[in-house]
């Protein structure tokens, strides 16, 4: 039998959510593991994803193989489905990772964007080990029977669960999970939301026990919280984009939900190969979609190719999908999204703000984020582990300050260049993100300081 999650008429952030009818209808159209290494095996082993390889631009990841098991169950169906179009629809395989032994472990699972695009990267759940022998969960995925089987196999009971943003995408999932294990106590962050009817957590099953920032929690003396609060961003004056920074003391560890990433060759356990068998094809549904429409001179950049993905090996074939379906994600639509090379060794390797975060929410209210990231810089962090792509990463309060040296703007216009000089952002991939970005603050989909309403007392 399928688990169910209850999806209320919810959008995906404030700028993911404003995008759920422009990204469809412009993504539309525009819509290796190490190269497979390791991707399929059995036992949990310890590491972390470092920095540069040599000079290969090879990004290493060390923290081993994942643990699966199909035979405890996948199935699992969001229903009713929401407006923001999340895939798998019916069925989630998970991956669990042990990074320390005994004390913290990854659990991956698929995300994407559903209506034929193929866009989908990993989304990840960190569970910790506290002092008194139960698990701490950082933003829950889904509970199928599989991953509730590999979360058991801890041998823990799970004492606390954290909703760490107001994302439709990562609390989707609480409720669900929070009736697995219901003696649990949940934290979450403030100004939760939903759109177009704004309802209550308690509607989507989130039974929260207390407000991340406002109440003590059983496990201050393990973590400290920093909570990313903007004013309201778009849609309407309750649509929040509410981030916590947690630092896990013990473990020099800074976990983040969206605030940053670190795209490398890397690619996760759980995209499947036929996803990027087909994100490959020179013939997929968005390759020919540009080609139909002759979007950013497709047609030309075509012709002078002298490989196409007919001629390429397998593993060629794996490594060019990873890097579409990965650009797709961060950008939208880069420039060359037929041969992505440039665009790839621009954005991989390295910690930042990913395209669509920077530009649909951060450049629209720098000062509350620039203030955050220094506040979350003071803390004597050595890694971090975000919610998508690559993680563990080796860095500090240095590099997560840096990964914000964009702001207040990454335009070409404005102020904003990456150590080492050029821009934070090629530009050149930035011109159909910017495009929906100007469409979405001309049409008042986004606020401006201008057209921001206050917040109401919720």
């Amino acid at each position: 039998m399928a688990e169910t999650a209850l999806a209320a008429p919810t959008a995906a952030a404030a700028g993911r959510a404003a995008l759920g009818v422009v990204a469809v209808g412009v993504g539309a159209f525009l819509s290796a593991r190490k190269l497979r290494d390791g991707r399929n095996g059995t036992g949990d082993d310890a590491g972390s994803a470092g920095w540069l390889d040599g000079g290969n631009r090879r990004t290493a990841m060390t923290r081993g193989t994942g643990t699966s098991d199909d035979s405890k169950g996948r199935k699992y169906l969001i229903a009713p489905p929401p407006l923001f179009p999340l895939v798998p629809a019916f069925e989630r395989q998970t991956y669990r990772y042990e990074v320390d032994p005994g004390r913290m472990w990854f659990f991956e699972q698929k995300q994407g964007i559903g209506l034929g695009l193929n866009v989908s990267v990993n989304v990840r759940m960190t569970v910790i080990k506290l002092k008194t022998g139960g698990l701490w969960v950082y933003a829950p995925v889904a509970p199928t029977k599989e991953m509730v089987a590999l979360l058991d196999e801890l041998d823990a009971p799970v004492e606390h669960v954290v909703l760490p943003t107001t994302l439709f995408e990562h609390k989707i999932f609480v409720g669900p999970f929070q009736r697995k294990y219901p003696e649990a106590q949940c934290w979450i962050v403030p100004q939760q939301w939903s759109w177009p009817v704004n309802l209550p957590p308690q509607f989507f099953g989130i039974n929260k026990t207390g407000i991340l920032g406002r109440d003590p929690t059983p496990w201050d003396d393990e973590f400290e919280v920093e909570l990313l609060q903007p004013p309201a961003l778009g849609v309407a004056s309750y649509v929040s984009f509410v981030e916590a920074a947690i630092f896990h003391k013990p473990s020099k560890t800074l976990l983040v939900t969206d605030a940053v990433v670190y795209v490398s060759e890397n690619i996760p356990d759980c995209i499947p190969d036929r996803d990027l068998e087909e994100s490959g094809d020179d013939d997929n549904f968005t390759i020919s979609a540009l080609k139909l429409l002759n979007l950013f001179d497709i047609k030309t950049k075509a012709k002078s190719r002298t490989t196409t993905s007919k001629d390429m090996n397998r593993e060629e074939l794996l490594r060019l999908g990873w890097q579409r379906n990965a650009l797709q994600a961060l950008y939208f639509g880069p420039n060359d999204l037929l041969s992505p090379e440039k665009s790839w060794g621009e954005i991989t390797n390295r910690l930042i703000v990913a395209p669509v975060v920077g530009t649909l929410v951060y450049e629209n209210v720098p000062e509350p984020v620039n203030e955050w990231a220094k506040r979350v810089a003071k803390w004597n962090f050595n890694r971090i582990v975000p919610c998508h792509f690559d993680a563990p990463i080796r860095a500090g309060p240095r590099e997560f300050a840096s990964a914000f040296s964009f702001l207040p703007s990454s335009r070409p216009e404005k102020v904003g260049t990456r150590r080492g000089g050029g821009a934070y952002y090629p530009n050149e991939d930035m011109i159909l993100l910017r495009g929906v970005a100007d469409f979405l603050l001309n049409t008042g989909v986004i606020f401006t300081d201008e057209t921001r309403p206050k917040r109401p007392n919720i």
